[in-house]
């Protein structure tokens, strides 16, 4: 039984953290069968409001069943934004469970049944400005401690879970600040036709979580821009004193030369809504498309012309010097170049064409043959 648990319980954590970067986690919800709306509730409030909201909770398996609300604190479990749930109050200045009210009793769904289960957030009049994150799930075990304990049911086990992350932002002069970590491809040199891949790395250094939204314009080398790509404009949020990773590409069939990548995005919550107005994150990185399949062979054919021209070159002369030596009597005289033994150039000049041309079309069919 505690294997079935623990599998649940892993179960519980994907579509959490699902939850946490898209709306799509719905879909992996029926794994379990519970689908729960909305998984995602962002809230902005005062010092001493009190939120009230619904949650659909929907019965999606074939069979009654009885569900116990379950609240938790939760933060940032890695740089994919992944949740990891904690016991309320776990999480100095972030708690959130705490302030929820929500009924303890188990109810009951017959297979397909939909219900809204009504919830408040009361937030205390003297806590200060800053983001506070909290999750309510449902399951079908009900909590080992009641749920009017002072930490909420943090002992309940794991069994068939899904729930709601709830970002609350209380407003006030909190300090919402970001920077990026890091911006970097995944090469500094692409072949034709090129995927680049970007990494950008978002430090939430504040005390409330930001949604940082923006663009990366590609410029060309003379610095024409010709392409934009999105970052984040699903809205991913960066928890306080975490890292958000966010991967986007560029890809294309052909280009040349130096490439800049300019990255810009926005944050922050406007001041009409009592937060500090909209801030900006600027970063910029090089690289390079270089047609490697396209020059090679280029390069290649004109190291074998300028070979021929060569070779051409020296009979020319040769020719040259012998007529010479024909119209002033001496034609009965062998010409033998300096430091060239005694066969003739001309036989030696013909073998070298060959020998070059045969190695000529030789590398071309094996390039073509592995790295075409």
């Amino acid at each position: 039984m505690k294997m079935r648990q623990y599998i649940i319980l892993a179960i519980c954590f994907f579509v959490l953290s699902g939850a946490f970067i898209s709306p799509a986690d719905q879909a992996q919800a029926q794994q379990v069968g519970i689908k729960i709306s909305p998984v995602r509730l962002e809230e902005l409030a005062d010092p001493g409001e009190t939120i009230r909201r619904e949650i659909s909770v929907t019965n999606i398996s074939d069979d009654t069943k009885t569900l116990y609300a379950y609240l938790s604190d939760f933060r940032a479990a890695d740089e994919s934004g992944k949740p990891e749930l904690v016991a309320p109050g776990t999480e100095d200045g972030y708690f959130l469970a705490s302030w929820i009210d929500i009924t303890a009793e188990g109810i009951e769904f017959a297979a397909g049944e939909t219900k809204t289960v009504p919830f408040a957030i009361n937030i205390p009049g003297n806590v200060g400005p800053g983001g506070y994150y909290g999750a309510i799930l449902f399951g079908t075990v009900p909590p080992r401690l009641q749920i009017e304990s002072e930490d909420k049911g943090a002992g309940m086990s794991f069994s068939q879970q899904v729930g709601t992350l709830v970002l609350l932002q209380v407003k006030g002069e909190a300090n919402e600040e970001a920077r990026i970590r890091e911006f970097t491809t995944d090469k500094s040199v692409y072949n034709t036709p090129f995927n680049a891949n970007f990494l950008i790395r978002v430090e939430n250094i504040g005390n409330v979580h930001v949604k940082p939204v923006g663009r990366i314009v590609i410029e060309n080398m003379f610095g024409k821009e010709i392409d934009e790509i999105d970052v984040n404009f699903e809205g991913s949020n960066v928890l306080p004193n975490s890292i958000r990773r966010y991967q986007t590409e560029w890809s294309g069939e052909n280009g040349f030369g130096r490439y800049r990548a300019l990255l810009g995005m926005s944050y922050g919550t406007a001041v009409s809504l009592g937060g500090q107005g909209k801030q900006s994150l600027f970063s910029e990185l090089t690289f390079w498309i270089i047609p490697w399949r396209m020059i090679v062979p280029i390069l290649v054919t004109l190291v074998f012309i300028l070979a021929i021209f060569i070779l051409l070159v020296r009979l020319y002369k040769h020719k040259a010097v012998q007529r010479a030596m024909q119209q002033a009597g001496l034609g009965h005289v062998r010409y033998v170049k300096k430091f060239q033994g005694p066969s003739p150039t001309l036989h030696f000049s013909v073998i070298l064409a060959v020998i070059l041309t045969i190695v000529f079309f030789v590398l071309l069919a094996v390039y073509f043959l592995l790295f075409a």
